[in-house]
């Protein structure tokens, strides 16, 4: 069943979220949902997708639909390094799927800082980087993205990106 066709009191299978992901209700929090029509657990929508905290269920529990809200104003980041402290080679970079950082940042600008988890709380960890120079787009997206150069101390972006 799609989630458009899910009653506002029903619970929610992964296939129900999933179809949610593919037509654009949530974003993906982790790299997938798994498939099935196994009913997910509020830990589990709060593992998968991202969502507003679900207070009204223990973690154990069955959310229904109405239980999940989307997390609005926040952007999931797909980062690549190449060691390289130029930006001249930033473009070519291969983008990693799994490096994932979230920004509630749409359109990059000098100073965006770059976080570990859609909570926004912890600074992605920039330190693990030999480069400055990095390339990234946005989660999904198949245009070819942003460079920019980051200060590895503060997980900020240093400069005006360049698209690429």
């Amino acid at each position: 069943m799609s989630w458009a066709a899910l009653a506002n009191n029903q619970c929610i299978s992964r296939n129900n979220l999933l179809d949610a992901v593919n037509t654009g209700v949530f974003q993906l929090a982790g790299s997938s949902t798994p498939p099935g029509s196994l009913m997910i657990t509020r830990n589990e929508a709060e593992a998968y997708v991202v969502i507003n905290p679900i207070t009204s269920k223990a973690l154990n529990q069955l959310p229904v639909k109405t239980d999940l809200t989307p997390i609005t104003g926040v952007y999931k980041w797909e980062l690549s390094s190449n060691g390289d402290p130029s930006s001249t080679t930033a473009c070519l970079l291969f983008l990693d799927i799994y490096t994932i950082a979230w920004t509630n940042t749409a359109t990059p600008v000098a100073g965006t800082v770059f976080y570990e988890d859609y909570t926004l709380t912890t600074r992605f960890p920039m330190s693990g980087y030999s480069g400055l120079f990095l390339h990234y787009r946005t989660w999904g997206s198949t245009g070819a993205g942003f460079r920019a150069r980051f200060n590895l101390a503060t997980s900020t972006i240093n400069n005006t990106p360049v698209a690429c």
